[in-house]
């Protein structure tokens, strides 16, 4: 497929981090309760919760697979053991530098991106036991992020600020503090938060300041918290790591599952109808079961409307009034995989829509970003436009 005329904005950058991502700028009272790695002399380390070790990033990320080399493996070829992949320090320039990220941009044309963490997306599930702990990890992790790469760094890498629900009233003071920064988007786990939900009206004084800077939520894949519950109770091992997870723990506790449950709680309870300008974005939980959530959501919206007329549930954050498949179109974003049918997920939800993002430079996402353009063979010129930069153009707020 030919290139394009004009310069790109991805949608789905990443960083590697160093060890002390969560424990330089950490409120000292926080010291032996927060996030941590231990290394035994120069080997690898192990990142810990207080006196707890993680389960799914067990280990540091010191060396990683080159960007795109399970490309071919997640669009569903066979893994060749003969062939195994080549590694490289995660804390190469390129990755982990945002002067070196620039220079990679220059050479991969793209204008901007948005920049996501790696371990960062994994940790906050794992810190439920402590909700103040929790969103001091997160606090001294976005300041962390303010020293290496900065919240819209040249006009250019605009990285996402971490924000931890598990405490309300922190996860306000961490979202003014951030805002005060000039951070250009936000990212929460999909997850419940320790029995309630992430919509629920307790959460309004977090959410009533999003919709009034009306800042972008990113609803990345991560660490849902789904292991201990919903892994345990069909007897699966809850406490495994990322190298060890099943393809049942995969299919109910890290795919898509997850996003499916956040989106319909969301939804659901409402949180649009009381918050219309809030923006979420779905990224790295694919595409391909956007058209059938769509149907389900819509079916089970009627189903709890009694015989007689008159709903007889308690509707968390008030009843709706729209269609959920109406609401997720206003409200919702997609990502896609590259392996993703694109057209398809166009056709459901529009152009307007849907944005490129390429996981650089994850070994599960392409090798350079614009490879990801071979998936929109078949769309119109203005529908590549607005996937490969206008959409991320707008909701980074650079039109």
């Amino acid at each position: 497929m030919p290139g394009l005329d004009y310069l790109a904005i991805d949608g789905d950058n990443h960083f590697y981090e160093a060890d002390d991502c969560c424990t330089r700028h950490l409120d000292p009272k926080y010291q032996d309760r927060s996030v941590h790695p231990v290394r035994d002399g120069d080997g690898p380390g192990q990142w810990f919760f207080g006196d707890k070790p993680l389960t799914f990033h067990r280990g540091t990320r010191d060396f990683v697979m080159k960007p795109g080399q399970y490309r071919a493996f997640m669009a569903g070829a066979d893994f060749d053991p003969s062939s195994p992949p080549e590694m490289v320090p995660a804390l190469s320039p390129e990755f982990s530098q945002r002067d070196a990220r620039l220079e990679a941009m220059d050479r991969q044309g793209l204008q901007a991106c948005l920049m996501l963490p790696s371990f960062g997306v994994a940790f906050d599930a794992e810190c439920a036991s402590d909700p103040e702990a929790a969103c001091a990890a997160t606090s001294a992790f976005n300041k962390w992020v303010g020293d290496e790469w900065g919240f819209a760094y040249q006009n250019r890498i605009f990285a996402s600020a971490l924000i931890s629900l598990f405490d309300r009233d922190m996860a306000v003071a961490e979202l003014d503090r951030v805002l005060a920064l000039g951070a250009r988007s936000i990212a929460v786990r999909v997850g419940p938060l320790n029995g309630i939900s992430p919509a629920d009206p307790h959460f309004d004084p977090f959410w009533s300041r999003v919709n009034e800077a009306e800042i972008p939520v990113i609803l990345h894949i991560g660490v849902s918290g789904y292991n201990p519950y919903v892994g345990a109770m069909w007897g699966e091992n809850p406490n495994v790591s990322e190298m060890e997870m099943s393809p049942f723990l995969y299919y109910t506790c890290f795919g898509k599952r997850p996003i499916l449950d956040m989106i319909a709680c969301l939804i659901f309870h409402n949180l649009f109808g009381r918050y219309p300008k809030i923006r979420m974005v779905s990224i790295e939980n694919g595409s391909t079961w956007v058209p059938n959530l769509l149907k389900d959501l819509d079916k089970s919206g009627l189903v709890t409307v009694s015989t007689q007329g008159t709903k007889n549930v308690n509707d968390i954050g008030g009843p709706l009034t729209d269609r959920p498949s109406d609401i997720f179109k206003e409200h919702f974003w997609v990502c896609p995989f590259f392996e993703d049918p694109v057209p398809e997920l166009v056709e459901t939800i529009g152009a307007d829509h849907v944005i490129f993002g390429s996981d650089w430079p994850h070994p599960e996402g392409v090798t350079e970003p614009l490879d990801f353009l071979e998936e929109c063979e078949g769309l119109s010129a203005d529908q590549i436009r607005l996937i490969m930069r206008d959409n991320n153009e707008k909701l980074l707020g650079l039109d």
